[in-house]
């Protein structure tokens, strides 16, 4: 049972990660290489989303 949540938790990661830098695959494979919270982490100091700036 452990197991299909961790794999659900891992597939919930790479749906967050469409439409961002990496894509899918590279976020749901972060997610089980080093655990859906460390792949979130990473996805929100790597794909940072800023706020564009003015020109003045």
């Amino acid at each position: 049972m452990f197991e299909l949540i961790y794999i659900g938790l891992c597939l919930l990661v790479g749906f967050l990660g469409i439409g961002r830098r990496g894509g899918f695959l590279l976020y749901a494979f972060l997610a089980v290489v080093l655990t859906p919270p460390g792949a979130l982490l990473v996805m929100i100091l790597l794909t940072t989303r800023g706020k564009k700036r003015a020109k003045a």
